[in-house]
């Protein structure tokens, strides 16, 4: 085969009348760029307020799934709101519903090293297959195995948004590809049928699944490089809480995610 605060000075009281006169560009952009910090203050005040509040409160920690799988996203988000009682599970298909949901607060994020690493975050458990954290990744076309060196336009589910997920293509299939980006796997296997790329890219193990999902002849072929399995960050409050639930998932849920254990 894709995130500060300004203190103010008051002048100081000389005890004389501060000439009247209206404020100068400098002087108002001065002024707006004030106004603009103490909002942002504002805004990260309330964010810890409420982080704090929700673990006094003994709220349920929040989990946010962003994983591409056979299953819709629906059907993923139940599977993990009922293996992981006590747990608020949030599953998304689109890396935008994945930055807006990450802003308004989370506990944990589980998805691919990639997506955290992109977005400055460290996994504090890893998934793992046959004792490895990674695992191959192959280029899928209709008839014939496709040709990394000659393959015009790859399909890819879109994990980074367009430019990062253009780059990590580009890394993994090790040419330059155009790249079409779609948000579900169903929707990679449109793009050979109406021929709008030459093959597209998957993880290895998913193949066999997506060969049920069509007519289409899919052969494949598959690429040197290897990408990390989902992997599970603590971003607030209830993090530790959620990562010790992910270790303990049932293995039927851990394998959906291609992974058979969590260390």
């Amino acid at each position: 085969m894709k995130e500060h605060l300004i203190g103010r000075h008051s002048p100081l009281n000389t005890g004389q009348e501060e000439p009247s006169h209206h404020p100068g560009p400098m002087q108002r952009r001065q002024s707006e760029t004030a106004a603009i910090a103490r909002g942002l203050g504002a805004v990260a005040v309330a964010a810890a307020v409420l982080a704090s509040n929700r673990e006094a409160q003994g709220a349920a920690p929040k989990l946010l799934v962003f994983l591409h799988v056979a299953l819709k996203q629906r059907a993923l988000q139940t599977e993990f709101g009922a293996a992981l009682s006590g747990i608020e599970v949030t599953a998304v298909g689109r890396i935008a519903d994945f930055d807006r949901a990450l802003a308004t607060g989370q506990d944990a994020v589980l998805t691919l090293p990639v997506v955290l690493d992109a977005r400055g975050l460290s996994p504090g458990l890893r998934g793992h297959r046959a004792g490895a954290p990674d695992e191959v990744y192959a280029l899928v076309g209709a008839d014939s195995p496709p040709d990394p060196a000659r393959v015009k336009t790859v399909g890819a589910l879109d994990l980074l948004g367009r430019n990062d997920t253009t780059a990590f293509v580009h890394r993994v299939v090790g040419g330059v590809p155009a790249v079409e980006r779609v948000t579900k796997i169903e929707d990679l296997l449109a793009l050979l049928q109406m021929q709008r790329a030459d093959a597209i890219l998957l993880a290895l193990r998913l193949v066999p699944e997506v060969k049920t999902m069509t007519r289409l002849n899919l052969q494949h072929r598959e690429l040197g490089s290897r990408i990390g399995l989902p992997a599970a960050s603590s971003v607030g409050p209830g993090g530790g809480r959620v990562l010790a639930a992910i270790d303990k998932l049932p293995q039927g849920l851990s394998r959906t995610v291609g992974v058979d254990e969590w260390r």
